[in-house]
């Protein structure tokens, strides 16, 4: 039978360390002899502050004022990041530690597996041997249709933005273009000068290729986006200006291309 416990943070000598009230769910809770530890196990769920943790295991050490969680562990966050993970050891607040064999879902688009996390002040997430992709991965191990492997990213949740190093541009898993820092807005900002999400492009005539929009944000009512298409069998950059005004809106479209079509470099 499942044991739910409601913990006053604030009341709780063991847990003076957190504030707040949280929710604790599990097949068992107890504390071991000195008081200064306690175990939840079966089927965890806290619930602090707008965010849900679900885990197998959960260890508050008073001490050393730490979450240690055995996984598979499931973080959902008030602002809909979601984190995954082998193992975590976390503040009482999850704003500051280290999650292992770890995944960030962003937006319920982006997705980004990496060998370790860490959490910074609440604001930082620090992900490290990273693949980044917007595709569903497969179980079979298959390489998604397009990724970006990174020896290491920045997610800055105030600002909204993706810093990635040491960025590898990969489709099916062959290595496209490298570069050294490469910059990405996070799924949840709508509109922000930067790269945006890759996408995969395919046809008859010109093969399969990759497509790298880079959004520039001109103002409140004026945007111009710029993208480079690459494939086996063209190469093209393409325009799109959109301005609203009171009564309306225009876009403009806009393409330069070489491809074996035909010999010439041809716009439109």
């Amino acid at each position: 039978m499942r044991f739910l416990l409601t913990l006053l943070l604030t009341l709780l000598p063991i847990l003076a360390s957190a504030q707040g009230a949280a929710t604790l769910v599990a097949d068992s809770v107890f504390v071991p002899a000195g008081g200064q530890q306690l175990i939840a196990q079966g089927n965890v769920d806290v619930f602090f502050d707008g965010t849900r943790l679900s885990a197998q295991r959960i260890t508050f050490d008073q001490a050393t004022d730490r979450l240690t969680i055995q996984g598979p562990l499931f973080v959902t966050g008030a602002d809909g990041i979601i984190f995954t993970a082998d193992s975590a050891s976390l503040d009482p607040q999850l704003r500051n530690g280290i999650l292992r064999g770890a995944r960030l879902v962003l937006n319920e688009q982006l997705q980004m597996a990496a060998s370790q996390i860490d959490r910074v002040e609440g604001r930082y997430t620090q992900l490290y041997q990273v693949a980044a992709t917007s595709c569903q991965v497969c179980e079979t191990g298959k390489a998604p249709l397009w990724e970006i492997r990174a020896r290491r990213v920045i997610h800055d949740q105030d600002e909204r933005q993706l810093y990635f190093d040491d960025a590898t541009v990969r489709v099916g898993g062959v290595p496209i273009f490298w570069l050294p820092r490469m910059r990405l807005p996070d799924p949840t900002l709508a509109r922000a000068t930067g790269l945006l999400t890759p996408t995969v492009s395919s046809s008859n005539n010109l093969g399969t290729g990759i497509k790298l929009p880079y959004f520039i944000r001109l103002g409140d009512h004026r945007d111009l986006t710029l993208t480079p298409y690459i494939s086996s069998s063209t190469t093209t950059l393409e325009a799109a200006y959109r301005q609203a005004f009171m009564r309306g809106d225009i876009t403009i479209d806009a393409a330069v291309t070489a491809d074996d079509l035909t010999t010439e470099t041809r716009a439109y």
